[in-house]
């Protein structure tokens, strides 16, 4: 009922809603279950231990798990319970691997693990030789030291530095240049924009400029920039905001825009179908008895402060008082029938929308049981249907 409400954190709807899409993958629930029979049976084993084993087991099998399915395996609680139900201390270790600021800063490639960023310049691939750390002898039960991370940032000549930024062009551009002004004022930056800053020339037209992009994955790509720090902070955002308003750029946001916003919505209104698919799947597919479960369990306004936080007044006056049945996420009114009063379901189609954007997601997702097949195996799908029909 949190998600048909969107009770949810903001900072962490994005990764509540990849657990609860990833609590529906069958493979995982069976590396959960191995991992629990294993951990019933050896009390004393290292639950981290264990889940890279199993990891390592299943690669080798071909089945490759993402960063984050190793994180969420790593907790005792998943799948079995969900994000907001989920132990704090098992929440703060994902947590801990995730960004969760509302504008994360503008990333850099690291040129340890990244060749694609270390071939757009002669320069990296000499850093990233330079810094290679070399291969330790660690004993059984020791811990490896950490690896530091390699940004792919290069001096060129006193106050220019050579930046690769791996931009995601399915944000727009507004979002781009915030998250462009949050790598400005990191910590590390600031201290050479501090130091260089004396050398400052009254050519703000050197600023910034791009000298190669490359295409990395889908929306993203790798840019190559030559930036002088000692420049003032407004000619550099100037000057980017600029880059991206090239027809190139204008191009790419608009075609990969379009892409990724599709029928999936934001992490709440995804959160709220998948939901909703649970509810009526569990119902047998029955919407009159998955409508009556929602409606029994729709929460109700606490105080004002939750009201005025979530309702604007209209007229000096709160459209909902405490004590009132609350909407459910995204319910709109539709007279008579007040958005607190409105069904979860209003017809068998909502609820076959919402399970189409579910699996439209699982689709697109790691999880080899949802995928949809290439057009190669769809068309020798095709010939041996054919070939049963004619037997």
């Amino acid at each position: 009922m949190d998600y048909l409400h969107g009770d949810v954190d903001e900072k962490e709807a994005e990764l509540a809603c990849s657990y609860e899409y990833a609590r529906e993958s069958q493979e995982l629930r069976e590396d959960a279950k191995e991992r629990d029979d294993n951990l019933e049976k050896h009390p004393k084993l290292d639950c981290k231990k264990l889940v890279l084993s199993i990891v390592q087991r299943s690669s080798m099998n071909g089945r490759v798990h993402r960063f984050w399915e190793c994180c969420f395996l790593m907790c005792r609680g998943f799948p079995t319970k969900d994000w907001n139900a989920a132990p704090p201390p098992d929440r703060v270790k994902i947590l801990r691997r995730y960004e969760t600021r509302q504008v994360p800063r503008l990333p850099m490639p690291d040129l340890l693990f990244t060749p694609q960023a270390v071939s757009m310049l002669a320069g990296f691939k000499q850093l990233a030789d330079a810094n290679t750390p070399p291969i330790q002898d660690v004993r059984p039960g020791e811990k490896s030291p950490p690896l530091k991370r390699l940004p792919a940032m290069l001096q060129k000549a006193g106050s220019v530095y050579w930046c690769v930024f791996e931009l995601d062009f399915s944000e727009s551009k507004n979002r781009a240049l915030d998250r462009f002004l949050e790598w400005l004022n990191q910590s590390a930056i600031k201290k050479l924009w501090q130091k260089h800053k004396d050398q400052r020339t009254k050519r703000p037209g050197a600023a910034i400029h791009a000298l190669r992009v490359r295409r990395r994955s889908n929306s993203v790509y790798f840019c190559l920039f030559q930036v002088d720090l000692s420049a003032r902070k407004s000619d550099l955002t100037k000057q980017f905001k600029k880059w991206l308003a090239l027809p190139e750029n204008r191009h790419r946001l608009r075609r990969y825009r379009k892409e990724s916003r599709g029928t999936t919505g934001g992490p709440f209104d995804r959160l709220r179908d998948l939901a909703a698919w649970r509810l009526y799947r569990e119902h047998g597919n029955r919407i009159d008895d998955a409508n009556e479960f929602a409606k029994a369990h729709r929460k109700a306004f606490k105080n004002w402060p939750e009201v005025n936080s979530a309702w604007k007044r209209v007229n000096g006056k709160s459209p909902y008082s405490p004590g009132d049945p609350r909407p459910f996420h995204n319910a709109k009114s539709v007279p008579p029938v007040s958005a607190n009063q409105a069904d979860l379901f209003s017809s068998d189609e909502d609820y076959r929308h919402a399970k189409m954007r579910v699996t439209e997601r699982l689709s697109k997702s790691n999880y080899r049981e949802f995928r949809k097949p290439s057009p190669w195996m769809a068309e020798v799908f095709a010939e041996l249907i054919e070939l049963d029909h004619k037997r």
